[in-house]
């Protein structure tokens, strides 16, 4: 018996599923066992997998589909593993990935789920960085997911009866982790250990509206916990405004820092850190005024003029410090924007 196992849910992922696999078998971490979990796929995906000759392969193939949530459940019950990793089957790993999770967990015995950073690559390209710490990235959660690919340990989810909820597809993720934040410590690895294929039939990308919908679903679930005596006019302006950071005047500034300032005060559950909610909240409306200054004061080049209406406006102080630096550095050279 291995120590740990990668699950790795599949379906109809031909083109890159060759791909994936290898850069499992590559690891420098040795004690596991690959799982891929096939969810009937109607293209050569299980031909491809089975063309792999390598005896920490296992396959679990179903006749009917059942979709991503349940099929992830299926592979869960198969595990019998200490350990688990989770990767899709249209994605690469870099070879320390599971060695630096494995590390983590026997490092840190209250942590239950190690996360890590990632870069997009395929249709779009971004590097991706989640709070390092667990109050931190809890916080954050708030506005979206903060644990990707992860290594974790099965009793974790097992002693909680935690699942993949096919209700909340296609942010099953999503409300996983969200649950599993109420049970566990989460740590994020500060390094680019994976890479996160984009095209077109992806899941995220072929059903956007309704995992916008989904998404929203594990927000207002996550506000619940923070207090559970939101109105319904408060919980749609932090939907439609505060978690988009939506500014298209200066005096929607006021309002999220007068809502941030809200939430903060009303958490009275328990759940959050005050002080992680506060850090985030600020840094979420530094950088939604930095893209405001970006398209209101600064729409062609970047002058002392527009500088010094920023500064009057009292934004500039606002804007992450980062920032503040580029913007004057930028506004002293007269740069044109491109």
């Amino acid at each position: 018996m291995p120590r740990l196992t990668v699950l790795m849910p599949t379906y109809n992922v031909a083109p890159w599923v060759e791909e994936a696999i290898q850069s499992v078998l590559k690891q420098t971490y040795h004690d596991f066992e690959l799982l891929v979990v096939d969810d009937a796929s109607t293209d050569d995906t299980l031909d491809r997998v089975r063309t792999i000759d390598d005896p920490r392969i296992r396959i679990a193939s179903f006749p009917n589909n059942v979709g991503l949530a349940d099929n992830l459940n299926r592979g869960l019950d198969i595990i019998d593993t200490e350990l688990v990793a989770r990767m899709d089957g249209d994605d690469i790993a870099e070879p320390d990935w599971l060695v630096t999770g494995v590390h983590v967990l026997d490092t840190c015995p209250e942590v239950g789920i190690c996360s890590f950073g990632f870069q997009f690559f395929g249709a779009k390209t971004s590097l991706v960085r989640f709070p390092e710490h667990h109050e931190d990235s809890k916080a954050q959660m708030l506005f979206g997911c903060t644990v990707i690919v992860p290594v974790f340990r099965k009793s974790v989810f097992t002693y909680n009866h935690l699942r993949y909820s096919t209700d909340a597809f296609p942010a099953e993720d999503y409300m996983m982790w969200a649950n599993a934040y109420r049970v566990t410590q989460v740590y994020n690895v500060q390094r680019t250990l994976f890479h996160y294929r984009t095209h077109a039939s992806q899941i995220s990308t072929a059903r956007r509206e309704a995992q916008i919908v989904k998404s929203n679903e594990v927000r207002l679930k996550m506000l619940h916990w923070l207090n559970p005596d939101f109105s319904d006019k408060e919980k749609r302006y932090f939907l439609d405004s505060f978690v988009p950071c939506k500014i298209e005047q200066k005096q929607d500034i006021n309002k999220l820092q007068q809502f941030a300032d809200n939430l903060v005060r009303r958490n009275i559950q328990g759940h959050y850190s005050s002080d992680a909610l506060r850090h985030k909240f600020n840094s979420h409306i530094a950088y939604g005024v930095l893209e405001f200054a970006e398209c209101t004061y600064f729409v062609q080049r970047y002058t002392p003029m527009a500088l010094v209406r920023l500064i009057s406006d009292g934004l500039y102080s606002i804007l992450p410090k980062k920032n503040r630096r580029k913007i004057l550095v930028k506004c002293f050279l007269l740069k044109h924007k491109r």
